[in-house]
C-alpha cells in the first residue's frame, strides 16, 4: 500500500484498511493536484476547479489545502455518482459517502491546525463550508396533461394537487429548487429571517424573497412587502382559499413596487 493512499485512508477512518484496497487503490494524489492548482490557478482570482470523476474527493482535499496554504478563494465543484461499496463501514455505504466525508475531515483537521494561530494577514477568515446537493426529481408534483378526462379520474388528480409538496421533502430541498426556477445559482446567498413570528429567505441581498410557510397572515405579508424585494415566491396552500387574504397581498406588493409575485 503506497504512503498517499494509507494517509488518505487514515483520513477517512477506516479501521481495517484491508476491506478497502479495491475502493481506493487509485485516489489522484493530492500533492499532484496542489502543484496543478498552483500552475493553472491564482491565489485571488476566484477559480472554480470541476472534478466530474470526484472519488474520494482529492480535488477538493487539495483546493482547501492549497487555498490554505496560499489564502486563496479558490471553490471546487465534486460530482461523484452514489456506485455502492463492497464494504460494511457504519456511515459510509457509497463512493459519494467518501467523498463527502473526506471534505468533511479536511475541513475539520484545517480548523483545528487554524486554531490559536495569529492573522498576520489581517485578512477575513476564508469559507471552508460546502453544500451537498442530490440529483432528483422535483419537490412539486406535476400535473399530468396526459390523464385521462372521466370524471372521477379528474377529481382524483385535484385532490392529490391539493397537497402538492412530494411527501418527505424539506423546506430546504424546495428552496433550492425555486431559487433555480428563478434563475439564481446554486451558491447565491440566502439569508433565513423572521418577520411576524414566520421563516422567510432572503436571496440575493433581498431581490427574491421566498416564503414555504404553511399558513400566511397578513402581518407577514405586509413585513415582506417593507422588505421591497424584486421579486416574492409564496406557498399557495399558505393561502389555505383565502382569496381575500391573496388579493391583499397582490395590492400589498404592487404598492411597495414589487414587480413578481407568484406562489407554487
Amino acid at each position: 500500500m503506497s504512503a498517499t493512499l494509507k494517509r488518505q485512508k487514515e483520513l477517512l477512518g477506516f479501521v481495517h484498511f484491508e476491506h478497502t484496497e479495491n475502493v481506493l487503490d487509485t485516489v489522484k494524489p493530492t500533492r499532484l493536484l496542489r502543484q496543478m492548482l498552483h500552475l493553472a490557478t491564482t491565489d485571488s482570482s476566484g477559480d472554480i476547479v470541476l472534478d466530474f470523476f470526484a472519488g474520494s474527493g482529492s480535488t477538493g482535499h487539495a483546493v482547501l489545502a492549497q487555498n490554505a496554504d496560499d489564502g486563496g478563494n479558490r471553490r471546487f465543484v465534486l460530482v461523484q455518482l452514489p456506485e455502492p461499496l463492497p464494504i460494511s463501514e457504519p456511515t459510509l455505504h457509497t463512493i459519494a459517502d467518501i467523498t463527502k466525508e473526506r471534505v468533511r475531515r479536511v475541513i475539520q483537521k484545517l480548523d483545528s491546525e487554524d486554531t490559536g494561530k495569529l492573522d498576520l494577514k489581517g485578512g477575513a477568515r476564508p469559507d471552508q463550508g460546502f453544500r451537498v446537493f442530490r440529483l432528483a426529481e422535483s419537490n412539486l408534483k406535476p400535473w399530468d396533461a396526459e390523464a385521462s378526462k372521466d370524471a372521477s379520474e379528474l377529481a382524483e388528480q385535484l385532490e392529490l394537487h391539493i397537497d402538492h409538496i412530494r411527501d418527505g421533502r424539506s423546506a430546504e430541498d424546495i428552496l433550492y429548487e425555486l431559487l433555480l426556477k428563478s434563475g439564481f445559482q446554486l451558491t447565491t446567498p440566502v439569508e433565513r429571517k423572521t418577520l411576524a413570528g414566520k421563516i422567510v429567505y432572503s436571496v440575493a441581498g433581498g431581490a427574491l424573497v421566498i416564503c414555504l410557510e404553511g399558513t400566511l397572515t397578513l402581518d407577514l405579508i405586509r413585513a415582506i412587502a417593507d422588505m421591497k424585494p424584486e421579486r416574492v415566491v409564496c406557498l399557495d396552500e399558505g393561502f389555505a382559499g383565502n382569496d381575500q387574504l391573496k388579493a391583499n397581498a397582490v395590492q400589498t406588493f404592487r404598492t411597495k413596487g414589487v414587480t413578481s409575485f407568484k406562489t407554487v
